[in-house]
Parts: structure tokens; C-alpha cells; sequence
């Protein structure tokens, strides 16, 4: 996946990425509220295949799946930062949406705000438009077939029917 990057500090927390305002059953409500309460231009500027990437503790405060719900109604490719709040990090896995850590924390001094990138989530690197290669954490196979399959209902007998 290809994007730029949308870059953030630590401890961006669940309400900043979806503030409750915006909580709904409308989907273009949902998607229209991301980073609302940080910045409302952020959403309107996201494009398909952008990267979020943020330092430590990204995703902390509720366990409300609505903020991976907003992630993923933008299309954004992957989430990359130093750690994430586990609850945020499970919620996103189940709904399919890659979140990866830095192998080494420094890396992430070398990326600037609308850099383009490349994500390989096969491999786990970010390769920047100048050609860096950047080494990223592999998660383990599973959360990978997680991850291709779209999130964790997918994998389910009947994956589809479960959802509904």
C-alpha cells in the first residue's frame, strides 16, 4: 500500500481520532468525524492508501471500536507507530485494519508529514520516496490471515453471514 503519511504524537487518544459527536449508525457521519476535534481538515484531505504514524500509545482511552470504524471508513492503508493501547490494537486487528510498530523508535525522527511511502506488510518495512527502508515489527501469521482476510468475521465459517 501506497500513501502519505499523516503524522501524529504520543498518546493520541480514542476520542481525538473519533470524537463521540460523531458516534452513529451513518457511515458518511462516522467517516466525516475522524480527527474532527483535532484538526476538522485532516478528514477531507485523507486519500485511499494514507498512513497514519504516531509515537507511543496510540489509540488509548475507550475500548470503543468507533475510531478504527472512522480509520477504516477513510480508507486509510495502515496505522505505524512505537506502540499502541492493546484494547485499540486488538479492535483494529479484528476489523482488519494493519497496525505495526517500529523495530527501532528512532526511525520515526526521519519521517515528515506528507512524506509518501510504501507499506509491505509481507516483508514489514516502510520504504519513504527517497528510497529509505525503514524495518517494522512482524506480527505473528495469524494476525497477518486476520489482516488479508479483512478483519476476524471474515475468517468464520459463513464469514460473511456472520457479520450481518
Amino acid at each position: 500500500m501506497s500513501g502519505r503519511i499523516w503524522l501524529f504524537g504520543d498518546d493520541v487518544n480514542t476520542d481525538v481520532i473519533h470524537p463521540p459527536a460523531f458516534y452513529s449508525l451513518d457511515p458518511d457521519k462516522v467517516r466525516r468525524g475522524l480527527f474532527h476535534g483535532y484538526d476538522p481538515k485532516i478528514q477531507q484531505e485523507i486519500r485511499p492508501g494514507d498512513v497514519l504514524v504516531a509515537g507511543r500509545n496510540f489509540g488509548c482511552g475507550s475500548s470503543r471500536e468507533t475510531s478504527v470504524r472512522a480509520i477504516k471508513l477513510n480508507h486509510v492503508g495502515a496505522v505505524l507507530a512505537v506502540d499502541f493501547a492493546r484494547i485499540f490494537f486488538r479492535n483494529a486487528t479484528n476489523n482488519g485494519l494493519p497496525c505495526l510498530t517500529f523495530t527501532r523508535q528512532e526511525d520515526l525522527l526521519s519521517l515528515r508529514q506528507g512524506q509518501h511511502v510504501t507499506v509491505n506488510l509481507e516483508d514489514a518495512t516502510l520504504v519513504t520516496e527517497d528510497g529509505v527502508r525503514i524495518p517494522l515489527d512482524q506480527p505473528g501469521a495469524f494476525v497477518r490471515r486476520i489482516w488479508a482476510a479483512g478483519g476476524l468475521l471474515s475468517l468464520l465459517p459463513n464469514g460473511s453471514d456472520a457479520a450481518r
